[in-house]
């Protein structure tokens, strides 16, 4: 699995890896599109690095899983791997293509849904397990 699908994925949380059974992409580009808009705090229609490391903090605050200076380390690589255009912001395109590659990565069986066997297949090797 490529290592920015991954890298996706953490940052992603739920998106890229569904809490149900089965999460097709275009139910995954639907929730991804509801928390862009929430998370692009300004109203500009982009995410700023700031705004990214703001939102992986409080995922980690949320979830107890890293600290401040892990979230700031996941939001740069996440931030390079999405914004295609190298102009310093990521628009909600280039954030869904990171997320649709992320979704293909996950779908082994190419079904276009992500089941709980790739669900939990995923999981672990963002885990490093």
């Amino acid at each position: 699995m490529p290592r920015f699908a991954l890298l996706a994925a953490a940052v992603a949380g739920t998106l890229a890896l569904p809490a149900a059974a089965q999460e097709t992409q275009a139910t995954a580009a639907a929730k991804f599109s509801r928390e862009f808009k929430a998370t692009d705090t300004n109203k500009d229609g982009v995410w700023s690095k700031a705004e990214v490391t703001a939102r992986i903090a409080r995922m980690g605050a949320a979830n107890k899983k890293f600290d401040k200076a892990h979230a700031d380390r996941l939001a740069t690589k996440w931030f390079a791997a999405a914004d295609a255009n190298k102009d310093g912001k990521v628009t909600e395109k280039e954030a869904q293509a990171l997320l649709a590659a992320t979704f293909q990565a996950y779908d082994a069986n190419r079904d276009g849904r992500i089941g709980a066997g790739e669900r939990s297949t995923a999981k672990k090797a963002i885990q490093g397990r």
